[in-house]
């Protein structure tokens, strides 16, 4: 298998940079970023490091697979009291697919919470509702989330942790139980819905 895995990597070496298909992208095919087009919400990370910096196995599915503590500030345009909701989609742009593979949705995140750590992820037994007080949405594993994991000897592969602060909460009830990235792209398609957002960027790599 790690003969096939490295076969993989080498003739997919250049399928990389799905970046403009990533979910804040227009091309993602979800208009409501067209404007803003681009981040205006800052987001960091207390255990990895600044944005682009690379993940230690800790932090990847070879380790314990644990979720970066993400932090995030408004800009003075965006007042923290018209935050309804938050949302976290977590996409892998360097694989070697026409589009970005999804990690991880989080949504239905309180307006009131500016940071998510391992803790926050973890199941509560309740469908897939998340003990830091959102759901989370369905990604290529059927979990909560699933860490950095690039084809061995494909080289870098970043991930873009992608937060998003809405003015109004989504409908739940327009969605599956488990929501689908296209099912939440259909929803933030309403005018207005989107106040702003803003992505950290961690980088893996299996040599």
């Amino acid at each position: 298998m790690d003969y096939v895995e490295r076969t993989v990597s080498y003739l997919t070496s250049n399928l990389k940079g799905r970046d403009p298909k990533l979910f804040t992208r227009p091309l993602g095919k979800v208009p409501a970023f067209a404007s803003p087009p681009d981040p205006t919400i800052t987001v960091t990370s207390t255990t990895c490091g600044p944005s682009g910096s690379l993940m230690t196995v800790e932090y990847t599915q070879d380790g314990a697979d644990t979720l970066p503590t993400l932090n995030w500030t408004l800009p003075p345009s965006i007042l923290a009291s018209s935050v309804k909701e938050y949302l976290l989609v977590i996409e892998d742009a360097d694989a070697p697919l026409p589009k970005p593979i999804t990690h991880a949705i989080f949504y239905k995140i309180p307006g009131s919470k500016t940071t998510i750590a391992q803790e926050d992820i973890e199941k509560t037994g309740k469908g897939n509702e998340l003990k830091g007080g959102f759901r989370y949405g369905k990604n290529l594993r059927g979990t909560a989330y699933g860490g950095p994991k690039p084809l061995r000897g494909h080289g870098e592969h970043r991930y873009f942790y992608q937060v998003i602060a809405l003015g109004e909460a989504l409908d739940a009830g327009k969605m599956s139980k488990v929501a689908t990235k296209e099912e939440l792209g259909r929803e933030l398609s309403m005018e207005g819905r989107v106040l702003g957002w803003g992505e950290w960027v961690g980088v893996a790599e299996r040599k």
